[in-house]
């Protein structure tokens, strides 16, 4: 199973690459939005992990998930922010074109069980 990250903090990506690898997972990594959307292509991920807010533009994750959707419609897409607990905000997966919305640090076992909702779905 191929999950990709895409958050341009590097320790997100390092921190959350490592804990997937060690639950068995391939783990890639991208920190902008144009090198995931490349990497899509070359890796082929069951599964995207992206981040919402980028430093070039407050909405780049949103306006990235919507073009991901529109070119990947089959990949699940899990929108990562701390946008909820630093600006008491409250987004959600409907707000993007996102199949899951999980607040940073990220709850590992939540995203495994999430992880295995999704591949199971795709059995079936």
């Amino acid at each position: 199973m191929k999950i990709l990250i895409i958050d341009d903090d590097q320790d997100v990506i390092d921190t959350t690459s490592t804990l997937l690898k060690y639950k068995g997972y391939e783990a890639f990594g991208a920190d902008t939005i144009e090198e995931g959307i490349e990497l899509i292509g070359k890796v082929e991920p069951q599964i995207i992990l992206l981040d919402i807010m980028f430093p070039e533009k407050t909405t780049m994750g949103f306006e990235a998930a919507d073009k991901i959707k529109e070119m990947y419609p089959e990949i699940p897409i899990f929108a990562l922010s701390s946008i909820n607990e630093e600006y008491a905000f409250n987004f959600s997966k409907t707000d993007a074109k996102t199949d899951e919305f999980l607040t940073k640090p990220i709850n590992i076992d939540l995203l495994i069980k999430l992880i295995e909702k999704y591949t199971k779905e795709e059995k079936e």
